[in-house]
């Protein structure tokens, strides 16, 4: 099958929470409007019925939905929520059982894969595999920025995986570990609040090759920069590189994509992240799965701007298209 197009609901929180759109709308929107075939849903943000026990009549809502739009669902997204007190953290066992609702929830709406947020603990997922496996749902880790794909806690958790031999545990790839330089909206904002057009390509050159943000730091005090040029360096404090080629290391692994991105421009390219790169290796190594776009950039929207989360979805969509080969 290859590479296929999918959309996190993520990408649509301002069409949800102001009201203008609901799920069912959305998922005409993702059908007839985007053209995707795959859709990922967080159930705590956008539920389907009650969450996390929707009803029968709910799921059979859903799954005629999914149908009447032609939709696949490619994954779900779990949170492990171990500061639920405010006096202590979930105990082991406690987190277990999250788990399993999410596995039992993600069954009964036909997601075959879980998004595991990235701080989850290897000992969590190592203690569901049987339930995992029960229900017959992965657990995919997410790697996300700032950790790496050779990040320690990313190569424990593998040891522990490979070691056990499961089918029911592995990663998710978010695309934000490939992030090259701060997406255009980012900096013209930066311009209008009158940062130094001279500083801020020079902290674009010191992060396309992978410089730390103190030496960036560094370089906007001796240029001569401010409050408006820290802001932005600082902002990449958590944009950690991976290199593409390192998903080599667990190419049987991977199990799902989230295709993060902060700004497509007028010609569907996205301005901060290497799509290309990543997408071409993904092909190379027969990745049979997902990449569900995550759009990302309406926090870079302020006062009466607001993002077009479905046209920059769309254009979204078209690049990946180009990458894919479709």
């Amino acid at each position: 099958m290859g590479i296929k197009r999918s959309i996190s609901f993520y990408s649509f929180q301002q069409n949800y929470y102001t009201g203008r759109r609901n799920l069912r709308q959305l998922l005409e929107v993702a059908s007839r409007t985007i053209g995707s075939p795959g859709i990922e849903l967080i159930p705590e943000q956008m539920p389907v019925g009650s969450y996390p026990v929707p009803s029968e009549a709910a799921v059979e809502e859903w799954k005629g939905w999914l149908t009447e739009y032609g939709l696949t669902p490619t994954c779900m997204d779990s949170f492990i929520d171990t500061m639920l007190y405010r006096d202590r953290f979930l105990t082991r066992k406690e987190q277990v059982a999250m788990m399993e609702r999410d596995l039992v929830l993600a069954k009964r709406l036909g997601f075959p894969v879980i998004r595991v947020l990235c701080p989850v603990r290897k000992e969590v997922v190592e203690a569901s595999l049987d339930l995992a496996a029960k229900h017959d749902v992965k657990m995919g880790l997410e790697i996300h920025a700032p950790m790496t794909i050779r990040s320690r806690w990313i190569t424990e958790y593998m040891e522990m995986v490979q070691k056990s031999g499961t089918k029911h545990a592995g990663l998710i790839i978010d695309f934000g570990i490939f992030q090259m330089r701060p997406p255009r909206k980012a900096l013209e904002n930066a311009k209008r609040a009158g940062a130094k057009p001279e500083i801020l390509d020079r902290i674009c050159a010191l992060q396309e090759s992978h410089r730390p943000v103190g030496e960036m730091m560094a370089e906007i005090a001796r240029m001569g920069g401010g409050d408006v040029e820290r802001g932005v360096a600082a902002s990449l404090a958590r944009s950690v590189f991976s290199e593409p080629e390192w998903l080599r290391d667990y190419a049987p692994y991977i199990q799902h994509c989230h295709g993060k991105f902060l700004e497509m421009d007028e010609d569907c390219n996205e301005t901060a992240m290497d799509y290309e790169t990543p997408i071409r290796i993904l092909k190379e190594i027969g990745y049979d799965g997902w990449i569900s776009s995550e759009y990302e950039g309406q926090r870079l929207y302020t006062g009466a701007e607001e993002a077009d989360e479905i046209e920059q979805v769309r254009r979204h969509h078209v690049m990946m298209k180009r990458y894919i080969g479709e």
